[in-house]
């Protein structure tokens, strides 16, 4: 660093005319004033040191008219330095009383100055290298801990599971998580430690090391927190874990849940409107020696979705302070069901409007999501979802036609009711947005004397039983009216629905 402000030093004493003394003063000096804080502290030291020596020059060029030949010492004791021949000008110079002892002294205080700048400048540098390095270290175990594809076995095909890190600026360290106990049973979990250092990530990890083992070992949701809080509890408790920690049975459905700190979960079901699920959010693990984890259970049927995320998504506010969390991220939920979205770009569609919400109001430090779809139907409910294209059709009957024999029903009991909703789906598909959906489900009663079918697709608020088009819609809304024992309709905010009720005979 000094052999630095030396060589600058000597580069500005070195011009012998006035001309070229005033010109490259100018160009330091223009430089001086363009160089802002944003360009870096060495930069501006340099460009400081330029100057003051280009001026130093000018003084010691004015001075040359003189007869005193200390003006040739003190230039052969900066070339000296500048050659690193010496740290420091001589004291027979510096201790002069003239005008050319207080140059010799005004030039090594620049000296000695810009030499501590140059030497704070290398420091914070450093010490910001440093930070980027530590963040880049924790960055890289968070990654670590994301799960790996889940092994390709029966029970896979009954549930979708995705999840998604928004690293942001990194203030914490989260995770998501998602593993089987065993072939029937699959475990997620989404994790945050506040805090974005190697300390908080490690612990971290250790944190979903535990519970995973706990949870292999045949304990219980319940005995499983318990553990993990009492071992990150002994370890020191200025960490802890916020972590919601699940169980889904992939055969029934059975879905059981612990809420350690994290946020509250919204749940759509079967393709209705999300709603915020209400149930006891526990201390974080290793926050407190004791805490009584008690589990909530669901039972999901098919197309059932849980929506996990952490702090960081809710917390994001726009330029008039209104949280994310509040009330637009499940308004953003409930719009993307109309866009037959799966997992993974359900939850690109959720961070992207996020990140419009925020905005450059905001810092957005990042955040966590995971979904979950229970996919497996089962005789009692089921459903089929496609395109409103008539081209289809085939497809909803197909499904019907399946739906009745896993119920045991006869064929020659249903053929009517595969012709009204055959009718009610060409409606749908005349009427519907373009690029929509049209989702039939349906459901059979217990003693199978009774179906109940119900048909939702984006129409506006239109009931397409109630048209006005020629002939052949009005011959098929009779035959609907004749064949049904009863029908409904209920407009919606994105979606309607046509309900419709046959006893078997």
């Amino acid at each position: 660093m000094k052999k630095q402000q030396r060589n600058t030093l000597a580069g500005r004493l070195a011009p012998r005319c006035v001309l070229s003394v005033l010109a490259l003063t100018a160009v330091d000096i223009l430089l001086a004033a363009a160089l802002r804080p944003a360009d870096g502290m060495i930069a501006v030291c340099i460009g400081m040191v330029a100057a003051g020596a280009a001026l130093a020059a000018w003084w010691l060029h004015l001075l040359r008219g003189g007869e005193d030949g200390g003006l040739d010492s003190l230039r052969a004791a900066v070339e000296r330095c500048a050659a690193d021949e010496a740290d420091r000008l001589p004291s027979e110079l510096t201790g002069r009383t003239d005008e050319i002892g207080a140059l010799a002294q005004a030039v090594q205080r620049l000296a000695e100055r810009e030499d501590g700048r140059l030497e704070q400048a290398c420091l914070s540098a450093a010490r910001e290298a440093e930070e980027r390095a530590r963040r880049g270290m924790a960055e890289e175990i968070c990654r670590s801990a994301l799960p790996q594809v889940l092994p390709d076995i029966p029970s896979r095909a009954n549930f979708e599971v995705n999840g998604l890190i928004e690293q942001g600026t990194g203030r914490d360290s989260r995770f998501y998580d998602y593993f089987f106990i065993d072939p029937g049973l699959l475990c997620i979990v989404l994790g945050q430690t506040p805090g974005g250092g190697v300390a908080e990530a490690l612990f971290m990890v250790i944190a979903q090391t535990t519970i995973r083992s706990r949870l292999r070992q045949g304990r219980s949701l319940e005995e499983t927190m318990a553990d993990v809080n009492t071992q990150l509890y002994d370890l020191g408790n200025q960490f802890s874990l916020n972590a919601l920690v699940a169980t889904l049975g992939t055969a029934d459905g059975r879905f059981t849940y612990v809420n350690a700190g994290q946020q509250q979960p919204l749940l759509m079901r079967n393709e209705d409107r999300y709603e915020w699920l209400e149930s006891p959010v526990y201390a974080p693990l290793g926050m407190n020696e004791n805490v009584s984890y008690r589990s909530q259970e669901l039972r999901f049927k098919q197309g059932d979705r849980i929506f996990l995320h952490t702090a960081g998504l809710a917390n994001l506010q726009d330029r008039d302070g209104e949280a994310y969390g509040g009330q637009q991220l499940r308004a953003d939920l409930n719009t993307s069901r109309s866009k037959n979205l799966d997992g993974g770009e359900l939850l690109r569609f959720v961070a992207d409007k996020a990140l419009v919400h925020c905005g450059s109001s905001t810092e957005n430090g990042g955040f966590a999501m995971l979904t979950l779809l229970f996919c497996k139907g089962d005789k009692e409910l089921a459903h089929c979802d496609v395109p409103a294209r008539p081209e289809y059709a085939s497809e909803v009957t197909e499904f019907l036609k399946k739906q009745f024999e896993d119920n045991g029903i006869d064929k020659r009991h249903y053929a009517r009711e595969a012709v009204v909703v055959d009718e009610v789906f060409a409606l749908c598909c005349r009427k519907a947005e373009p690029d929509s959906h049209v989702m039939v489900e349906c459901g059979v009663a217990p003693d199978a004397q009774m179906v109940n079918i119900r048909v939702t697709a984006v129409l506006g608020g239109v009931d397409p039983m109630e048209s006005t088009d020629a002939d052949p819609t009005e011959n098929a809304v009779s035959f609907i009216r004749d064949n049904a024992d009863y029908i409904t309709f209920k407009p919606g905010e994105e979606r309607d629905t046509i309900t419709i009720v046959c006893f078997l005979s």
